[in-house]
C-alpha cells in the first residue's frame, strides 16, 4: 500500500514511521518531513498515529552518552551563534513533533521575520525541556511496593436496656437489641458488605448485586442480596436465623461444612456446640416482637427468659430455689415495665419477686 493511502492506523505499523517517532535521526527526519511536503492532507492523521505511538511505548531504550553529548554541543552552538540566517543547506528537525510542529505553523503563516528571536529562544527552551523528559523515562524507576491499607472497622455496642436503629454506609438498616454488638469495615469493602454480630439483630438489606451482604456469627455466615432477616446469636444459647423476604443462603463451617437455603417464613435453629440445625416455620410477630415494643415468651426456658429481661430493662436478676425441672414462661406484654411483666409471670409460674433499683430476686415456691 501507497504511504499516501495510509490510516492512523497504517502510520502506527509503518517501521519506518515508529523509527522517526521513536528514534529520529537525519535520514527519517528528511523522509517524513520531505513526504510532509507533498501530502500535506497527511498532517492529522500523522500528528494522532504520533501521539499514540509515544503513549503505548513502555520500554525506552538507552541513550548514549555520546548522543547527549552531541545534543547538548548543538544547543550551544545554537545559543552562541550570532544573529543572521544560516547561509547555507536547510535544517532538518530531528524530532518528530517539531516537525509536525513546524509544518502546522508554516500551514498558519506564523513565521515572521520580526519574531525571529522569539522563536529561536523558544527552540532552545523546547530542546532543553524535551531532553528533560527524555531523561526522566530512560531513568530507571525502582517497582513501588505495593502498600497495604489497613482496614478501618466501625463498632457498635448498645448496652442492656437499650434497643438502636442503625442505617448503612449502602443504605441497609439494621435494628440493635439489648446487649448486642455490631462490627464491620467502614463504608464495606469493594466486593463484599461482612458483618459480625454477637447478639440479636434485625435486618433490612439494600440490594446490590456486586457486594453480597453476610453477617457472621461465630461458625454460621448468613448471605444475601436483598432481603429483611433477623438472627438472634447470644452466648450458651441456640442460634436462629429467621427469614421475613427475600431469600438466604447459611453456611456452616462445622466438621462437615453444609449449606442451608432459606426462603420466606422459615428459620433455621443452630445448636454450634452440638454442631446440628433445623429447618422450621416461623411467625413473624414472634420474630420481630422486640423491634415493636413487646416481649413474648411461648413456652420459653426460664434461662433464656431471664436473659431476656435482663437485656431489655438493664437489670441483674438473682433466682432463688431454681427448679430442678426445667420451667418454661408463656405471655405477651407491650410496652410494660418490668414490675408489670414479673407480676403477670409470677401467677403462672408461681415465684416471688423483688425489686432493688437494678437487682432483681426472683424466689421460686418449693413445690415448683
Amino acid at each position: 500500500m501507497s504511504k499516501t493511502e495510509y490510516t492512523v492506523e497504517d502510520f502506527m505499523l509503518d517501521p519506518e514511521f515508529k523509527k522517526w517517532v521513536l528514534a529520529p535521526d537525519e535520514e527519517s527526519s528528511a523522509f517524513w518531513e520531505g513526504f510532509l511536503e507533498k501530502h500535506p492532507e497527511k498532517y492529522e492523521n500523522m500528528k494522532l498515529a504520533r501521539r499514540a505511538l509515544i503513549n503505548l511505548s513502555r520500554n525506552v531504550g538507552e541513550i548514549s552518552d555520546s548522543r547527549i553529548e552531541g545534543i547538548w554541543t548543538e544547543i550551544n552552538k545554537f545559543i552562541n551563534e550570532p544573529e543572521k540566517e544560516q547561509a547555507e543547506g536547510k535544517t532538518i528537525s530531528i524530532s518528530s513533533e517539531s516537525t509536525l510542529r513546524s509544518f502546522a505553523d508554516r500551514q498558519q503563516h506564523i513565521a515572521y521575520r520580526s519574531g525571529h528571536q522569539f522563536y529561536r529562544v523558544a527552540g532552545i527552551l523546547f530542546l532543553v525541556f524535551s531532553l528533560g523528559i527524555l531523561f526522566n523515562l530512560l531513568r530507571e524507576h525502582p517497582e513501588e511496593e505495593a502498600v497495604e491499607i489497613p482496614l478501618v472497622y466501625e463498632e457498635y455496642s448498645v448496652p442492656p436496656g437499650v434497643k438502636s436503629t442503625l442505617r448503612l454506609q449502602d443504605g441497609s438498616r439494621v435494628i440493635l437489641n439489648s446487649g448486642s454488638s455490631l462490627r464491620y469495615v467502614k463504608n464495606f469493602e469493594a466486593d463484599k458488605r461482612e458483618l459480625f454480630l454477637i447478639g440479636e439483630a434485625y435486618f433490612e438489606v439494600a440490594k446490590d448485586s456486586l457486594r453480597p451482604f453476610v453477617v457472621k456469627t461465630g461458625p454460621v455466615s448468613t448471605k444475601a442480596l436483598g432481603t429483611s432477616f433477623n438472627i438472634t446469636a447470644y452466648k450458651n444459647e441456640p442460634l436462629e436465623v429467621s427469614l421475613l423476604t427475600g431469600k438466604v443462603n447459611v453456611g456452616l463451617k462445622f466438621e462437615k461444612p453444609q449449606e442451608v437455603i432459606l426462603m420466606p417464613g422459615e428459620g433455621l435453629n443452630v445448636v454450634i456446640d452440638r454442631q446440628v440445625h433445623n429447618k422450621h416455620r416461623i411467625k413473624e410477630e414472634k420474630v420481630l416482637a422486640w423491634t415493636r415494643k413487646t416481649i413474648l415468651f411461648e413456652q420459653t426456658p426460664v434461662e433464656e427468659a431471664i436473659r431476656v429481661l435482663e437485656n431489655w430493662y438493664g437489670v441483674q436478676i438473682e433466682v432463688l430455689n431454681r427448679p430442678e425441672r426445667g420451667v418454661l414462661l408463656s405471655g405477651k406484654f407491650v410496652d410494660q415495665t418490668l414490675e408489670g411483666v414479673l407480676e403477670g409471670l409470677s401467677y403462672s409460674a408461681r415465684f416471688r419477686f423483688k425489686l432493688d433499683e437494678d437487682r432483681v430476686t426472683v424466689k421460686f415456691d418449693k413445690s415448683t
